[in-house]
């Protein structure tokens, strides 16, 4: 059977492979307006596992869940900024990603667990119901802690979901290709078949990541700086590629949307019109969120934070305050 990875450009890796608590405080300047926004960290143990958390900015709390699966949450924070200068942004790393530790127990990394954590990282925050945001492979995690606790949830943001089944991953992986030069094809396929990529070398694995997931991107060019904030070192990048390995195995027979008619929180869904997941799987979860509302940004791909921020901002500040 062909493998079925969760992270966009991981996927797309596996495809063309098989083709051939320390507290600490820091002040982020924010340029656009020079006000500084305060970012808090913390490491706090849930369910056994050391689990890091970043708050960014004050006011109502709103959690946002990092893509991946394997990511971490830093590739998020500059483009959150003007929202948390109204908003307390609640940033955390997934169980083995980023700055949270690797559990001893393999087995515990999966969908089921991972919807705990978040359970736990919400009764930690103290948050009796949450506004939480899902970013890609985020918004699947995101659905499925909804489904479980519908009412720990007041309202739900999904930004570019990833595709909610497994004949749809299949496409969003197509529509990639077609957008991937031959040129960058063989270099990848060269990068990654390398022995520096291998023994992780750091600046290898980066421009594997930044080759692979330029084709998210509407101007593929801009690549280098979305990824600017990651850093991928030799125990971030093997513990990226065994999340990835070992959540794969949860959504063979992947559909999202089943029980979906359980979350009856008000859902604002955001993506780009140029995203390369089939319109028809986001039009298939806006269709079963009975409470939800479908926002296209037209010249945005898989990162409309990132790439339209301006029409993004407004779109999820309309959402959270509708007199805004």
């Amino acid at each position: 059977m062909k493998n079925i990875l969760f992270s966009l450009f991981l996927l797309s890796f596996a495809l063309i492979l098989s083709n051939c608590g320390n507290l600490n405080k820091e002040a982020v300047n924010k340029e656009e307006n020079k006000v500084e926004i305060e970012i808090t960290n913390e490491t706090i143990e849930i369910n056994g596992v050391n689990h890091f958390i970043s708050k960014m900015g004050s006011g109502e709390p709103l959690l946002v869940i990092h893509g991946g699966p394997g990511l971490f949450h830093n590739y998020l924070v500059p483009h959150f900024k003007s929202l948390a200068e109204n908003y307390q942004i609640i940033f955390y790393d997934q169980r083995g990603c980023g700055k949270t530790d690797f559990p001893a127990d393999t087995s515990s990394v999966n969908i089921d667990t991972y919807v705990e954590d978040l359970e736990g990282i919400r009764n930690h925050l103290k948050i009796e119901k949450l506004d939480l945001i899902g970013h890609s492979w985020g918004s699947l995690l995101a659905i499925n802690y909804s489904k479980k606790y519908k009412n720990k949830i007041k309202r739900l943001i999904l930004i570019s979901p990833a595709p909610g089944n497994s004949d749809y991953f299949d496409e969003t992986f197509r529509n990639m290709q077609k957008k991937r030069s031959e040129e960058n094809t063989k270099e990848l396929v060269q990068t990654m078949m390398s022995s520096a990529f291998e023994k992780r070398d750091e600046e290898t694995f980066k421009k594997a990541i930044l080759l692979g997931d330029k084709v998210n991107l509407a101007d593929q060019e801009k690549v280098s700086e979305l990824y600017e904030p990651m850093v991928f070192d030799k125990t971030r990048a093997n513990n990226l590629m065994l999340v990835n390995s070992l959540l794969e195995k949860t959504y063979f027979n992947l559909d999202i949307t089943e029980g979906l008619n359980l979350i009856t929180a008000p859902t604002l869904i955001i993506i780009g019109g140029l995203d390369n997941v089939p319109f028809a799987s986001t039009q298939l979860i806006h269709e079963n969120l009975k409470n939800s509302k479908l926002e296209v940004i037209k010249k945005s791909c898989h990162y409309p934070f990132f790439e339209t921020p301006k029409q993004f901002n407004k779109i999820v500040k309309n959402f959270l305050d509708p007199e805004y």
